[in-house]
């Protein structure tokens, strides 16, 4: 297998394998979670427009960046699988580099368009004339740094499809490190009295990120190219490339889909189909029972980082059992993780919700929702796993079907009708745990008894006339 720091996942505990992924990858995650909160800080002492500015700018990124995930998606598929089959070091290297020109043509248009249009699509979103020119400001700036931002984040799914999770979540605590150091220095006129800062307010925040970003993707990239040797610039057949790009696309496309699904039902969750028919300090107290939540589950994020690399490893390698296996532990992760979190949060609620919520609406909210839902979120836990799980072995519908079902067949409805038939704010909440029960039941009965093992590996492609044709991966059956 190339690769000096690759692991071979075929062979020894599956979830070991697992787990020295998933524990590296949960600091990394916190990492980037904290600088995220210190970001909405340092901008907030700017003025109440440079907050909503930024804030505004949330759904666009998010739709931004489930593009790259799924790219990344794509990139741990394509790259586990062909590792799983032991192919030699010259072809991962070459499906690893087109992994990478994928991302980065692709995103390189969404950039160039993001630049052009930034106005025009902020003020179609609403952005009110206080707000606009705040909002152009921090969007232009990321919109052109875009590249530098997902460059990383594909770059690390490749090392991650080879069994290698160290230097990625390495990669990423670096980024909010610099991140961290730099936002004040950026952002503010003086800093801390000490010595005078830059001032480029919200425009600040965003090259804080693409600046700590482009140094991380140039220590990656150096680790890509002369430690693994995954990187090949050597010209090749614009036709591999191309059949490259469609193995990798097929899986990235509905993965991006399925990155959208969960934040739209907590969109309508919080909306006045739900819980904003009772108040703001409701809609305030779901808010933070989220975000505290969030913390929570990194484990269960990190889970579904990391489990795409094994079942596309010993799919690819027809190891059908160890694939099954993967499944099995990590869906009982979940439920012992859910149960921990349950404990802690049902003791720590009352005061969490004192912490951070001024109302005692608001603080029954949260407390409603840390008692009802933290025991179920193993049923979300599995979906995100399943569904990644399924994404490595090359086949997303699998993995959409069961998110889709989970946010927008079962929470949806879930919310909205348990918001009504209550007419409390507790109704909202029971239409989240419910969905979580069923969807986690749902998913890890299906995927344990009935769904395919088998990894798929798209359409074979025709060799050139002139050529001697290699031996074909042969075509896994649905």
């Amino acid at each position: 297998m190339a690769g000096r720091s690759a692991r071979d996942m075929t062979e020894g505990p599956v979830f070991g394998h697992i787990l020295r992924m998933l524990l590296p990858m949960s600091f990394g995650i916190l990492a980037m979670m904290l600088v995220g909160i210190v970001d909405t800080y340092w901008v907030g002492t700017l003025g109440t427009a440079q907050q909503a500015a930024v804030q505004m700018s949330f759904p666009v990124t998010m739709l931004v960046m489930s593009v790259s995930i799924g790219l990344g998606a794509g990139a741990v598929s394509a790259v586990s699988r062909a590792a799983g089959r032991k192919e030699g070091g010259p072809s991962l290297a070459r499906i690893s580099t087109d992994a990478m020109t994928l991302a980065l043509v692709s995103v390189g248009v969404v950039s160039l368009l993001g630049v052009i249009f930034v106005e025009p699509i902020f003020r179609g979103l609403g952005a009110s004339d206080t707000m606009l020119p705040h909002v152009v400001d921090y969007m232009t700036v990321w919109f052109a740094g875009i590249v530098l931002i997902v460059g990383p984040m594909v770059a690390s799914n490749i090392l991650r499809a080879l069994g290698n999770a160290v230097i990625p979540s390495l990669m990423m605590i670096a980024a909010a490190f610099v991140n961290l150091i730099l936002d004040p220095i950026f952002i503010l006129d003086d800093v801390f009295g000490l010595f005078p800062g830059l001032g480029w307010g919200v425009s600040g925040a965003a090259l804080a990120t693409v600046a700590a970003n482009a140094v991380t993707f140039a220590m990656v990239g150096w680790y890509l190219v002369v430690k693994e040797k995954l990187i090949d610039f050597k010209p090749e057949d614009l036709g591999e490339v191309w059949h490259h790009w469609r193995d990798i696309a097929r899986v990235g496309m509905p993965a991006c889909l399925s990155n959208i699904f969960n934040p739209l039902a907590m969109t309508v969750a919080m909306s006045g189909l739900a819980m904003a028919r009772f108040g703001d300090a409701a809609v305030g107290g779901l808010g933070v029972a989220g975000r505290i939540e969030a913390f929570a589950i990194v484990p269960l994020f990190a889970l579904s980082a990391s489990i795409g690399a094994v079942t596309g490893q010993n799919g690819g390698a027809d190891r059908l059992d160890r694939v099954r296996e993967a499944f099995r532990s990590s869906f009982l992760f979940c439920i012992g993780w859910s149960l921990t979190i349950a404990v802690i949060l049902w003791i720590a609620a009352p005061w969490l919700a004192m912490l951070f919520l001024p109302s005692e609406t608001g603080q029954s909210a949260a407390i409603a929702y840390w008692r009802i839902v933290p025991v179920t979120i193993a049923g979300y836990g599995i979906t995100i796993a399943a569904s990644a799980g399924f994404n490595g072995l090359g086949r997303p519908a699998h993995g959409m079907v069961i998110t889709a079902g989970r946010a927008l067949g079962l929470m949806i409805p879930g919310v909205v009708i348990g918001g009504l038939w209550l007419d409390a704010p507790t109704g909202v909440i029971w239409g989240v745990a419910l969905a979580n029960i069923l969807a986690g039941t749902a998913a890890g009965i299906f995927v344990l008894t009935k769904a395919p093992m088998t990894a798929k590996h798209g359409r074979k492609r025709k060799p050139r006339a002139a050529a001697v044709s290699e031996p074909a991966v042969v075509q896994d059956t649905p």
